[in-house]
């Protein structure tokens, strides 16, 4: 079974508002995870929420929320 990362753009009520596939299948779910570490670089603040599985991101100036999720595909 393959994974999929997929990054979510949220607006200030954690709506979300934008969905982007980053176009690359993963063999291991690990694999997906060292792609959202690696891209959460990028952001001022970051970090994971074990109660949602899902990793979270914001921008210098906290106005770009952004959400990563793994699916199975």
């Amino acid at each position: 079974m393959a994974f999929q990362v997929v990054e979510l753009i949220l607006d200030a009520d954690d709506n979300v508002i934008e969905r982007r596939v980053i176009p690359y299948p993963y063999q291991t779910r690990a694999e997906a995870v060292d792609t959202i570490e690696s891209v959460m670089t990028r952001f001022a603040e970051a970090g994971y929420e074990p109660d949602g599985d899902f990793w979270w991101a914001i921008n210098g100036n906290g106005k770009t929320r952004v959400r990563f999720i793994i699916e199975h595909v």
